[in-house]
């Protein structure tokens, strides 16, 4: 799916399940001012590490505690629900806050923060989802044609870039903040919170990224410390509460590259914003993107999926 100035490709990978969705709406408030909504969310769930032989009874341990009932994840990863239901409903959430986010800059980052606010009661209020141990990441970008400016919101490790010209050059510049356990504060606020940082404790040893976990005991095993969803974290720190930036876009601001962690993961920024600078067409840039990310990831042995969207701001 594509538009002149945009393109966007989504990939399952080597994983059993896509859990990536991607969003993009080229009129959201159909009129005046113009306005383009993009956003990617990458589900989770808990289902990858209670398949390790010394975790396995904790789902059973979980679904026996009372207090827990009919709030513990008995059916695995919820992660690709959850991110198709938030991708559902942002936009009408948006749209009812129409007034807020066209207006002062204060106003319109409270009007996206509630935004998000609204989506998160509302998943965690489904009970057709189960988000005790399974959510989304989101990364989101309104863009103000007329005016030149932009609003971005994000939750969790799915990043927004944008490619700037500088002389002769174009150059990577992270907007977004990755809400990881490699995050000084994000990682205050979750100790302080009674959460623990620490990798997967495997038969072999430690390994993978640093996760955090309830106490001693080994679950969620989040690896994001903001998120929407995760109901079982949200006592340890873990917010859905977006960091949200506004900027006025310059002439030599001329696009930006929204992906799941599967893109960062395989590619870094300079050899994004290459490719991106190479292909001049929006879709195809994307579709060589995911191409190239999922063939990094395959080198590395790691197994995910991967999305992203190019939006072109000129």
């Amino acid at each position: 799916m594509s538009s002149e100035f945009w393109g966007a490709a989504t990939s399952i990978g080597k994983r059993e399940t896509q859990q990536d969705e991607y969003l993009a709406v080229e009129d959201l408030f159909e009129g005046t001012p113009r306005t383009s909504l993009f956003a990617v969310f990458d589900g989770h769930g808990a289902v990858f590490f209670l398949k390790l032989p010394f975790l396995r009874t904790l789902k059973k341990t979980l679904n026996n505690n009372k207090n827990q009932k009919n709030k513990t994840n008995q059916k695995g990863s919820e992660g690709h629900r959850v991110s198709a239901f938030v991708k559902k409903i942002f936009p009408e959430v948006l749209i009812k806050l129409r007034s807020q986010l066209i207006g002062q800059s204060a106003e319109a980052a409270t009007a996206l923060k509630e935004a998000f606010e609204i989506v998160n009661t509302r998943l965690i209020e489904n009970e057709a989802i189960d988000t005790y141990m399974s959510g989304t990441t989101a990364v989101l970008l309104l863009f103000f044609h007329d005016e030149r400016r932009v609003l971005i919101g994000n939750v969790g490790d799915s990043r927004i870039m944008m490619g700037r010209k500088e002389g002769d050059d174009v150059v990577p510049m992270q907007v977004s903040t990755d809400h990881t356990c490699l995050h000084e504060t994000e990682v205050e606020r979750v100790k302080k919170a009674g959460g623990r940082i620490d990798q997967m404790h495997t038969e072999d040893g430690h390994d993978g990224p640093l996760r955090i976990y309830k106490g001693t005991l080994p679950y969620p095993g989040l690896v994001v410390t903001r998120s929407l969803g995760d109901t079982c974290a949200t006592k340890l720190g873990v917010l859905a509460e977006p960091e949200v930036i506004e900027r006025e876009l310059s002439k030599k601001d001329i696009f930006f590259v929204l992906a799941s962690d599967g893109l960062w993961d395989g590619l870094d920024m300079v050899e994004v914003v290459r490719l991106a600078v190479k292909y001049e067409n929006p879709q195809k840039a994307s579709d060589i993107l995911n191409k190239r990310a999922l063939k990094s990831l395959d080198a590395k042995r790691i197994d995910d999926n991967v999305t992203n969207i190019v939006v072109h701001t000129g």
